[in-house]
């Protein structure tokens, strides 16, 4: 079959092309010719669609061509474009992953280390909880007010300084990164 030129042609054009190739090569039933003329028509349809979907093809109404060279290099900068996005992606997700995991293996170290030691029961770490960090210089202007409402459950922080809030699971995280840490 000759290569697909800048020219369009129906699809059922290049199946007929095909399967009159593949009629002289086979030999057998009229049965197995039938299965197979199908079978092909199912496998250049499949492959056209790949090709219209990479740019390498072209569609207008029923006809298809074959795509400027142009057209196509740009098709292949936009699917390297998008590997390298989906790369990137994929290491962000690695990444948050990799964090949860830590964060659950010292929660579960955490848990273990409270069995070992015999605390009473006001001693132990709540879940869930937030530190809160920020620079006081004990100057009258710098302070911090915690306002707590226990009818509506919530508590606020007031600082004129920048502040930092830390979730329990990165601070447990925190306490075991180094393998020795004894508390």
């Amino acid at each position: 079959m000759k290569e697909l030129s800048h020219e369009a042609i129906a699809y059922s054009d290049i199946c007929q092309q095909l399967t009159d190739e593949m009629i002289q090569d086979l030999d057998g039933q009229q049965n197995d010719r039938q299965k197979e003329i199908k079978n092909l028509r199912r496998r250049v349809y499949d492959a056209l669609n790949v090709m219209i979907s990479i740019g390498i093809v072209v569609k207008e109404n029923k006809l298809m061509r074959k795509n400027a060279e142009t057209q196509v290099n740009l098709t292949k900068q936009n699917l390297i474009i998008r590997k390298q996005k989906l790369k990137e992606q994929l290491q962000i997700k690695k990444a948050s992953a990799t964090t949860q995991i830590k964060q659950q293996e010292s929660l579960k170290k955490l848990v273990e280390l409270n069995k070992m030691r015999d605390v009473d029961e006001n001693e132990k770490i709540r879940f869930p909880f937030i530190l809160v960090k920020t620079q006081l210089n004990n100057i009258d202007e710098d302070e911090l007010v915690l306002e707590q409402n226990k009818q509506m459950d919530y508590l606020k922080v007031f600082s004129k300084n920048q502040l930092d809030l830390q979730l329990d699971l990165s601070v447990v995280q925190k306490l075991f990164q180094n393998e020795h840490m004894i508390l």
